[in-house]
């Protein structure tokens, strides 16, 4: 009877191993992964996912003002019809502790909010199959929110502020930085003697930032030659910058890289 009872358990596991085996499991579709093969779709749906949370990424207006930072780590499911259901999302604000447990809670909702709100506008899936009946697949994925403190021109909102350029803003005030350079190294401009001498020419190109304050800072020459390198260095050195970059109301460092030009005549 043992015996018996020993090779009918041993049958049946054998069994659901190869029914296990057998299974055909599909992952769930992203609209816009519909043309791939079953094998690349769960690389197109991360990388689709991620690509969607840029997208719609926004950061919550009052920890903004805060400087509040937190990771958003968000679980959820695409139902067997292929929506999203049950969204669940945990944050843990960083770099800052909180003396009342309200405003902690506080801080936490106002993430997790943001998160559900980026999360409930994916879109409609393909939903995931075992052999091709629909089933409800979970994931889990992290969304981070962190306050920028440096950034490239093309990033800033609000380029540095220069003499003339006071009254504008937004991309006009990217255009009247860039003139202000412009007409800096055209009125500064000086061919080292040395060079001349030595027949020396060639194109300077100069790295800057102007941190959060306003002062240029972390100069980086590449050049044909240290003279002419030195000398660009000069000339920007002495540019002045009133008052810092911005993006989103808050100042920024930012960095900036332009071309000098030395030529013979």
């Amino acid at each position: 009877m043992k015996k018996y009872f020993f090779l009918t358990l041993l049958i049946s596991i054998n069994n659901y191993a190869q029914k296990n085996e057998d299974l055909k499991e599909v992952f769930p579709v992203f609209p816009i992964c519909k043309l791939l093969s079953d094998d690349k779709q769960e690389q197109c749906f991360n990388e689709s996912i991620q690509e969607h949370i840029e997208k719609y990424f926004f950061y919550p207006k009052t920890a903004w003002d805060l400087d509040l930072e937190a990771l958003v780590k968000v679980k959820f499911d695409i139902n067997i019809n292929g929506e999203i259901d049950n969204i669940d999302p945990t944050a843990n604000i960083v770099g800052i502790s909180f003396i009342e447990r309200e405003a902690f809670i506080a801080a936490k909702q106002l993430f997790q909010l943001s998160a559900i709100q980026i999360i409930e506008k994916l879109p409609l899936f393909i939903p995931a199959k075992i052999n091709g009946i629909p089933t409800k697949k979970t994931f889990q994925t992290s969304i981070v929110y962190r306050i920028p403190k440096e950034l490239s021109f093309d990033k800033i909102e609000n380029a540095p502020v220069v003499s003339g350029c006071e009254e504008k803003s937004g991309e006009e005030s990217k255009i009247c930085f860039k003139d202000a350079i412009s007409k800096h190294i055209s009125e500064e401009f000086k061919y080292p003697r040395r060079a001349i001498k030595k027949g020396i020419e060639g194109d300077v190109f100069i790295q800057f930032s102007v941190d959060e304050y306003g002062y240029l800072i972390n100069f980086k020459t590449i050049g044909p030659n240290r003279i002419l390198e030195n000398e660009a260095f000069r000339i920007m050195s002495t540019f002045k910058v009133l008052k810092p970059a911005s993006y989103n109301g808050k100042n920024v460092k930012m960095n900036y890289e332009i071309p000098i030009s030395f030529r013979l005549d």
